[in-house]
Order: C-alpha cells, then sequence, then structure tokens
C-alpha cells in the first residue's frame, strides 16, 4: 500500500519523525538530569576514567566512548549532563541513520515511520537504554551508519561514500568488540545475493578498508604496546560461567544465546504477529510494489539472517557462555525494519497500524511512568533494593567538602567505583582512584579513603570494603597512616516517607599520602 508524503499527517513525514524522536529523547534527558545528577551503572566509573585522555583504557572496551565524553566533559564537566548529552546524541544519529535506511526499504511513509518507532519496543532500547548505557550508544550510532554507508555505496559507487563507510567502520572498531557483526553480516549478505553481488566494487571496499584501519591504529597500538591480548582478553569474559566439557559448554551457549535472541526482541516481536499475522502469514501481495526498495528490503532481510548465523556459529566455536539479551544489539539490529518490510510489501489493515501505534504509545507513556517513579520514590516498590540513579552522593560530596576542605585537590580513594564516579561531580579538582584505574601518578598533599559503610546502621569496615572492591587486604594502610577517621551519614529523598527512611553511612579516612594505596 504505497502512500504517498503529502497524502500523510505531519507526524509520519520526515520533519515530523525528527521532531517526535528528537522530543522523546530530549524529555528523557530532562527529566533524569532534572530528578538526580547522581551518576548510575556504567557512568560512574567512565567518570574515573576520563579523569585523562589515553589511547587505551580496558582491553574488553575500546575507547571510543571515553574519547568523546572527554571532549563533552571539557563543556559540561564531569556531571550528569555531560553523559545526557553524549547518550542522547547518540540516539539520535541512531535513528536518524535507521530512518534512511527504511526509507530505502519501505515504499510506505507510514510504515518507514512507524519501523523506527518501533526500537521504543524493545526492552534494552526502550527501558535499559535510560540508565547504564555507554559504549553501546556508539554502537547503535555507528552499526546504524555503517548500514546507511553500506547502502550509499552500493547504490553510487562513489569514493565519497567509500570515505564514509570507512568512517563507520573504523569508528564502530572503536565502539564494542562486538561491532564487527554488523559489516560481517551485510557485507556477507551482499555477496550472497546475485543482484547486489553485482553492485559491490572491491576498488572501492579496499578504500574503506585503508581508512578503517587507519582510523582503529591508535587503539591497536595501544594493545600491542601494552600486550594486552585482545582475543584473549575477550574470549576470557564471554566464557564465563560454568565449566565443563565442550559439548555441554556450546549447549548451553546456544541455548542463552536463543534465549537472549528472543528476549531482546519482546514486546515488540510478539506484538507485531499478533497485530500484522494476517498481512505476514494470510494477506495477498501490495499493488504497485517498489522494485529498488523489494531489493533493499531482501537486503536487509539477508543481513538479519546472516547476523543470527554468525552469532550461532560464534558461540559453536568460542564456547562463549557470557551471553546476555544486552549484547544482541549488533545481531537484531535490524529486526524493526526488517519486519516493517515484509509487511509493507503485503496487503494489511490500516487498523493494525492505527492499534499498533497506540500500543507505542502507551508503552512510552509507561516508561515515563515508571521512571518518574522511581525518581520520587526511590525504595524498593517503585525503583528495586538498590536504585542507584538515586543514591544521594551529591550530599556526601558537600558534607565531605565541609568536613575536610583539603579534600578538594588531594587524592580520594573509593572503595566502590559508584564512589569514585559520583565523588568526581563534586570533586573536580581532585586525583580519584578506583581499583580498575589509577591516574597518572601525581604527589598531592592529601589523600583519602572513602567506603560505603552500608544503610540504616550497618558498619562495614575498611577492610570488608576493600576485599569486596578488588583491592588486596595488604593494601589496608598501617595504623600508623591512618591520620584521622570519620563518618558521614546520608539520608535518601522520599515524597512522603518521612527524612532518613533510608540513611546510608560513608567511612572517610585521611591517611598519609606516602601510603601505598594513595600512589
Amino acid at each position: 500500500m504505497p502512500e504517498e508524503i503529502g497524502s500523510t499527517r505531519f507526524w509520519w513525514r520526515p520533519p515530523g519523525v525528527f521532531v517526535l524522536i528528537a522530543g522523546y529523547l530530549l524529555l528523557h534527558l530532562l527529566l533524569r538530569g532534572y530528578f538526580s545528577p547522581t551518576l548510575s551503572t556504567d557512568d560512574m566509573f567512565e567518570n574515573v576514567f576520563v579523569q585523562e585522555l589515553k589511547l587505551g583504557y580496558q582491553v574488553r572496551q575500546p575507547p571510543l566512548y571515553e574519547w568523546m565524553l572527554y571532549g563533552v566533559q571539557k563543556v559540561f564537566g564531569p556531571t550528569i549532563w555531560s553523559f545526557l548529552t553524549l547518550k542522547y546524541a547518540l540516539v539520535l544519529c541512531f535513528t536518524l541513520f535507521l530512518y534512511g535506511v527504511a526509507r530505502q526499504a519501505i515504499a510506505n511513509v507510514k510504515l518507514a515511520a512507524l519501523a523506527v518507532f518501533s526500537y521504543v519496543a524493545l526492552y534494552q532500547i526502550g527501558f535499559n537504554l535510560h540508565e547504564g548505557v555507554t559504549h553501546t550508544a556508539v554502537l547503535l550510532a555507528v552499526s546504524a551508519a555503517t548500514i546507511y554507508c553500506f547502502l550509499w555505496l552500493l547504490r553510487e559507487k562513489t569514493v565519497t561514500a567509500a570515505v564514509c563507510l570507512g568512517l563507520a567502520v573504523g569508528f564502530g572498531m572503536l565502539s564494542k568488540h562486538s561491532y564487527v557483526l554488523v559489516p560481517a553480516a551485510v557485507f556477507l549478505a551482499a555477496l550472497s545475493d546475485g543482484h547486489w553481488c553485482r553492485q559491490v566494487r572491491f576498488p572501492m571496499l579496499i578504500i574503506t578498508g585503508a581508512i578503517a584501519v587507519v582510523v582503529y591504529l591508535p587503539y591497536l597500538y595501544w594493545v600491542v604496546n601494552g600486550e594486552q591480548a585482545l582475543v584473549g582478553s575477550a574470549l576470557i569474559v564471554m566464557r564465563e560461567g560454568e565449566q565443563g566439557n565442550g559439548l555441554a559448554r556450546i549447549v548451553t551457549g546456544e541455548l542463552r544465546l536463543l534465549v537472549s535472541v528472543l528476549g531482546f526482541s519482546v514486546p515488540f516481536l510478539p506484538l507485531v504477529l499478533l497485530l500484522f499475522s494476517p498481512a505476514l502469514f494470510r494477506g495477498g501481495k501490495a499493488k504497485a510494489a517498489d522494485p529498488a526498495k523489494r531489493q533493499v528490503g531482501r537486503l536487509l532481510q539477508r543481513t538479519l539472517l546472516v547476523s543470527l548465523a554468525l552469532a550461532f556459529v560464534g558461540v559453536l566455536f568460542s564456547g562463549a557462555q557470557y551471553i546476555k539479551e544486552r549484547h544482541m544489539h549488533p545481531v537484531l539490529l535490524l529486526l524493526p525494519i526488517v519486519m516493517f518490510s515484509l509487511i509493507s510489501h503485503r496487503r494489511y489493515s490500516p487498523g493494525s497500524v492505527k492499534v499498533y501505534s497506540s500500543v507505542l504509545a502507551l508503552l512510552v507513556l509507561s516508561v515515563l511512568g515508571i521512571r518518574i517513579s522511581g525518581f520520587l520514590a526511590p525504595d524498593k516498590t517503585m525503583c528495586g533494593g538498590y536504585c542507584r540513579h538515586m543514591k544521594p552522593y551529591e550530599e556526601l560530596g558537600g558534607k565531605f567538602k565541609a568536613l575536610f576542605p583539603e579534600a578538594k585537590k588531594a587524592t580520594i580513594v573509593s572503595l566502590d567505583e559508584y564512589i569514585g564516579g559520583n565523588l568526581r561531580v563534586t570533586l573536580p579538582d581532585a586525583r580519584h582512584i578506583i581499583q580498575s584505574f589509577h591516574p597518572r601518578p601525581e604527589q598531592r598533599p592529601d589523600c583519602f579513603l572513602v567506603w560505603d559503610m552500608g544503610d540504616n546502621g550497618a558498619q562495614r569496615g575498611i577492610e570488608a570494603a576493600l576485599t569486596s572492591s578488588g583491592f588486596m587486604r595488604d593494601k589496608v594502610p598501617a595504623r600508623d597512616l591512618i591520620l584521622r577517621s570519620n563518618q558521614i551519614d546520608v539520608s535518601w529523598p522520599h515524597l512522603w516517607k518521612k527524612d532518613n527512611f533510608r540513611k546510608t553511612t560513608f567511612g572517610i579516612a585521611k591517611v598519609d599520602r606516602d601510603a601505598e594505596i594513595c600512589r
């Protein structure tokens, strides 16, 4: 059912799609920044990492996200606003590139828009993305850019398109190691299709490859120079879990991959199958289907299938078991576009579009409601037991500075990554150390150890905190090196419960600056 742009409402046309997406992302950005300045999962240790600009930070994750965050913090400082601005800018790029891909595969402007809106119906994107996503935001943006630029190169075969694809691939290799699935899948899909194979120009791909290698070289140099075992480290992480013989590991890994694929797809896939099943399984072909768009749709379908095949083959040969839903972004990147591409080539009911659009709107409102309730009432009922994004680290930082004014320029060793990242928000000029990152040794006049003693009167000591954080027990400063000890109590906010409904105590020890742990 092709539909002309001029006959559709504003919200389905390209400007309307942009306004809806940008407005949705801006709303979540402002809500998070307004309700809590606390850095939550992943953001907290990234805030410690980017005290310095380095070629690499950790073998398990390439450094593009840290490089970008370092630049953004030159404007916004080490605050929640730097993280939110970077993340939602990347997600906006992701959706716009995907919309460009959808328009090439789907003739109907409503369905093309609906395909992109449908990413909110994937739990890992529609909900989980708003808390605890760092490198994945970069992965999404560069993966969508890769698909878009690859289609551009196949269509126009120009040097400009080859350069853009090379930049996308190079930046993709610097986003997450799993990104490699995206260019591999789309390239193999094109080679396996007679029409698209004839469009491939290998001299252009050589240009693309050369640019990608140049972009990736700084991180590769860091890995080689640091004698880091990149592949080995990745396999160690992915093989984490139960030990067993080879067959048992493979079966376990494949089952976990299957469960993760299905889990990542909900609630989107069940909704589409429920509402559009007549069109998908019993409907006739749509009239006046655009051959060019049908060919692009076929390529994307094949890319999705190749991505799934590569993932299952990868588990087969690697024996990976540490497989989660949150790892499926590069595997199922094209799922909504592929599904609506299939629907666009069949006769479907306009009523299904209306019902599905209403369900998407309801999902968006539900996510907003859940998030706002967690901001207003950070208890187990509203946001779970940890509720880390509402922990009052800002109050800790304020009381810390008032109690120890010299802490502003001191070395601060946080025995918890959440403490370290959040203390950098309120103490940006201090030198912050966590177990996984030690910045360049700079002699500071003072040194402090900070740890979480627990909630509501718990009294966890420094030795227990050191052990649970990964520091060795022999790092505990000798008694004669501990110059002063204090405790700071901070109260959690709540809309209707009385003050101190939940109280967290932090321990602070001022130690001799020459103590080993402060170096």
